[in-house]
């Protein structure tokens, strides 16, 4: 058994890989990375960050743009007009139905779509004479 052993020692080296190079592998790494990293910054604020804060803000305006008799649209679904905005509270009162009287209080932050103003709302554009 002992001889075994010792004639391994000779075939151990024939199995053996061969040592790494002493070189890093290409491709640059950190260098790469720090020069890449603004470009993703960039491209990160452009197209990710810049439309939701746009957004954002044209909501706001749209909030503090809203005034009595507004129609509005809830983020859950409800179609009412505005009967009173109290904006230190973010409060909103809206009227649902005109013949009950009946209203509801939401958050401000509740109103999804402000529907544009109808002036011509009493006269019939297919028949003027009315």
């Amino acid at each position: 058994m002992t001889m075994l052993f010792a004639y391994m020692g000779y075939f151990i080296p024939l199995f053996a890989q061969d040592a790494p190079p002493a070189t890093p592998p290409p491709g640059g790494g950190l260098t790469v990375i720090l020069f890449m990293l603004p470009f993703f910054v960039i491209f990160y604020w452009l197209f990710m960050l810049r439309p939701q804060q746009r957004q954002e803000e044209k909501h706001r305006k749209m909030l503090n743009s809203l005034e009595k008799n507004d129609r509005v649209l809830t983020v859950g679904g409800i179609i009412a007009a505005i009967h009173s905005v109290d904006k230190e509270k973010n409060e909103i009162v809206l009227k649902v139905d005109d013949s009950n009287g009946t209203k509801i209080k939401f958050h401000l932050s509740a109103i999804d779509t402000v529907f544009p103003k109808d002036k011509d709302k009493d006269v019939d554009k297919t028949n003027p004479t009315k």
